[in-house]
Order: C-alpha cells, then structure tokens, then sequence
C-alpha cells in the first residue's frame, strides 16, 4: 500500500472502531435483551480485522481495539448496576478501568503534565529510533551479528513504546480530568517475574487479568490454575491480534512466550526466589525475560515493519 492509501485506511477503520465502540457502551446493560445484544456484536466483530488491509500495523490495531472493546463490554454486562451513558461512554474510550479512576468518586479535575509528556516523548523518540535501527540498519551486519543486533534494539523498541504510550495515554486521560491509576510502573526495577508482571508490567491489561481470570480461582484456593488461566487468556490474546496482522505461524510464536511464563513462575515460588540475595533475584528476573523475549520480540518486528510496506 502507497503511504496515502495507508494513512487513508486508518483514517477510515479506526473512527469507524471508535464509533462501533461508542454505541456499544450505550447499548450494554447488566441485564436483558441488550446485554445479549451488545455481547453478541462484540464478540461478532472479532472476526472485522481480517477484513482490514492485509499485512499492515492497522490490522494488529483494529484486532487490539475490537478485542478490548469485547473486554470493555464484558466487563459493563457483569457490573452489579448500570452506569450513566456519559460513564460508560469514557469508561469504553479510556484503555483502564473507569471504576479504579478518581473520576469515578470526585468527577473530572482536568491537568495538564509537561513532565508527563516529554517523558512519554522521550520514550517513543527512543522506540523509534531503535525501530529505525532494527528494520534499517540491522541488514548491514554480518549474519551472525545481525540477529543480536535485531533482537536487542527489537526488546528496546518494546520496553520503551509500551512505555511512551502508556504514558501518552495517561498524559492525555489527565487532560481530560480523569485520574487513572498507575498504568506501568517502571518494570525495568523488577525483583522477580512475579513483580514484573503482576506490578509493573502494562497494569491496564494485568489487572484486567487478574480480576477476570486470577482473582476468581485464587479465591477458590486454586492459586497454580489461577496463574495458568491468566496467562493463558494472556496468550490467546496476542495470539488473536498477532494472528489477524501477520498470520497463525507468528501468532503460535507470540502466545508460547506467555505459555512460557507459567513453568517460570512456578518455578520461581518452588524456589523461593523471594528469599534470595536482591542481586540474584534481579538477574534471575533478567535472564528469565531477555531468554525467552525472541518469543515476543520478533512477532512484534514483523508486525511493525508492515508501517514501511
């Protein structure tokens, strides 16, 4: 596709998601013939991604955002009580959990962060650039060292674009008054899996994680199945998006990454990994993610390279 029709695609299919979206939110109930309804359209535009321009970032885009919109509608059909329209507008538009949002206790107090911002700036400058280096540059090397080369800006451009973005969203949800809570917090500082992805790593889709699949078994006593069935939904998700972009091969790729964690974790509580000396337990954390990244890492290359088809 030339950049014109690309840019034009966009500009069609995602305000058409939006829109899709937005009438969701007002047709979903706790109850009734409206959530059936509303249940039934989400789960039916799952499939509407591979209708999208085939091998493009858009399509992993339109799987990411039909996919959390069938997630935000679940969630609005399982509430005790209804929300007012204006609620469950934002609540569908906004990446969190309205509930867990200042906003739903105080009302909107609109700020506007400079250091937020050029933070989020800074992180997706540094994506980018690697990015640049990965698709571009790394072709320069010589066989052996092309895949390091690829591979170590490819965790970079990761790291650092969940970062900016999770920050750009937090930037632009401040702005509009909301006060979400902490979306990412700095996983680099991670001690453990455990911590890793259950405190710091992208807290939008974990705590949607654990309050829909963990936090039902955990209180059942079944804590093992309960970090299998988080961790499975995890890789049906990326395996659902990853599918729809660039093909079943990359998505079985992708969600064996987060199979992979489940044997780790366990591992590490057999271990008592807690009770080790900080130095270890960070390297551990380290080499458990840089280790089976290729996993993840690559799948995510290949997706973003569609942008320079």
């Amino acid at each position: 596709m030339s950049p014109g029709s690309t840019l034009g695609a966009w500009l069609l299919w995602m305000p058409g998601c939006v829109v899709f979206a937005s009438v969701l939110s007002q047709l979903v109930a706790p109850a009734g013939w409206r959530r059936a309804l509303a249940l039934t359209l989400a789960a039916l535009a799952l499939v509407v991604p591979w209708f999208a321009p085939a091998g493009t970032v858009l399509r992993a885009g339109v799987a990411l955002y039909l996919l959390w919109t069938f997630a935000k509608v679940v969630d609005m059909a399982r509430a005790e009580s209804p929300r007012p329209p204006l609620f469950r507008w934002i609540w569908m538009l906004v990446l969190h959990d309205l509930r867990r949002d200042g906003y739903a206790r105080s009302g909107a107090h609109p700020e506007l962060r400079a250091s937020l911002l050029s933070s989020a700036l800074l992180n997706l400058g540094i994506a980018v650039a690697c990015l640049h280096v990965a698709v571009f540059e790394a072709a320069a090397f010589a066989p052996a060292a092309r895949w390091f080369v690829r591979h170590g800006t490819g965790i970079l451009v990761c790291y650092f674009g969940v970062e900016g973005c999770l920050r750009t969203f937090e930037f632009f949800d401040r702005c509009f008054g909301l006060r979400p809570p902490p979306l990412h917090d700095h996983p680099i500082l991670s001690r453990s899996l455990s911590e890793f992805w259950g405190r710091r790593w992208n807290r939008v889709v974990g705590h949607w994680l654990f309050s829909t699949f963990y936090r039902p078994l955990a209180a059942r006593q079944r804590p093992g199945l309960a970090l299998a069935a988080a961790f499975g939904a995890s890789a049906l998700v990326h395996l659902y998006f990853t599918a729809a972009a660039i093909g079943f091969r990359w998505s079985l790729i992708m969600a064996s990454f987060f199979l992979l964690q489940i044997p780790l974790l366990w591992l590490e509580a057999a271990l008592q990994q807690r009770r080790w000396p900080e130095p270890l337990r960070r390297l551990w954390t380290l080499a458990c993610l840089v280790l089976t990244s290729p996993l993840f890492v690559m799948p995510t290359l290949v997706t973003l390279e569609g942008g320079f088809s």
